[in-house]
């Protein structure tokens, strides 16, 4: 059985989807509903590959709120301060 996605469009797929909500669920959803397998397969691994830049994403965002959080409620009087360099 011949491939129909190259190795190198399978991983274009993946690293596009795991950076870009848009394209993983255009991309997933669209090979998601082909007939053949392999289509159905990239598919899920797009969805896959978007939820988790969007999970990795949300962990980032939550790590930095409550670092910078912490170093203000840290610093007393001088949150003014920190907040100028942020």
């Amino acid at each position: 059985m011949e491939q129909k996605y190259s190795g190198i469009v399978r991983w274009i797929l993946y690293i596009l989807s795991f950076f870009s909500i848009v394209v993983g669920l255009v991309a997933g959803l669209m090979l998601m509903t082909r007939d053949d397998e392999e289509s159905k397969q990239v598919g899920k691994n797009c969805l896959i590959a978007m939820v988790i830049g969007i999970v990795l994403y949300c962990v980032c965002f939550l790590c930095y709120f409550f670092g910078m959080a912490g170093l203000i409620g840290m610093s007393g009087t001088s949150s003014a301060l920190l907040l100028a360099i942020i």
